[in-house]
């Protein structure tokens, strides 16, 4: 699977009521660091949002979510409780929907990979890829994943307080 080169930004025209939009579809990015951005978030940012909502990243996957959600054990008033834990259960519905949303390959590699913890290597024997190839598919998912992420933030209406990075532009 070739990766899109930085140089030529595709774009998509469409129509929306009536006014023609020209849209980035992003692919001016920083291919290296947003990987690495989407790793360290899937190895270990997510499990703040897991705790606080009281959920297991295998539910992540799972076709129903806990909608039930419990706040952390800390120093908080029980009102500051229920709305960390809110948000925290939002914030697992954004990475849910992020990870519905992926190409199936995308899908089937971060749900082994950061949420079943199989091997990279293991991985790439079940794909029939070789090691190289297989973790140039993987950058390419990560980055997928950020991308799409970057879009879901914005539809479940996250103020850029709440916001987490992924992606990075070239230039930045």
């Amino acid at each position: 699977m070739a990766r899109p080169s930085n140089e030529s930004t595709p774009s998509i025209i469409a129509e929306e009521s009536g006014v023609v939009v020209q849209m980035d579809l992003g692919l001016g990015i920083d291919y290296n660091e947003t990987a690495k951005n989407a790793r360290k978030f899937l190895s270990k940012g997510i499990n703040k949002y897991l705790y606080k909502a009281g959920m297991h990243r295998n539910q992540l996957k799972s076709p129903t979510l806990n909608l039930a959600g419990s706040g952390s054990s800390g120093g908080n008033h029980a009102e500051d409780k229920i709305i960390n834990g809110m948000e925290a259960t939002r914030m697992c519905h954004c990475i849910k929907d992020t990870l519905e949303n992926c190409e199936p390959l995308t899908y089937r590699i971060i749900v082994a990979v950061y949420i079943e913890d199989i091997k990279d290597w293991q991985m790439a024997d079940k794909l029939c890829y070789s090691p190289s190839q297989y973790q140039n598919i993987k950058r390419t998912a990560l980055c997928e994943f950020a991308e799409r992420f970057e879009g879901f933030e914005t539809r479940y209406s996250f103020d850029h307080n709440d916001y987490v990075y992924l992606v990075k532009k070239i230039g930045e």
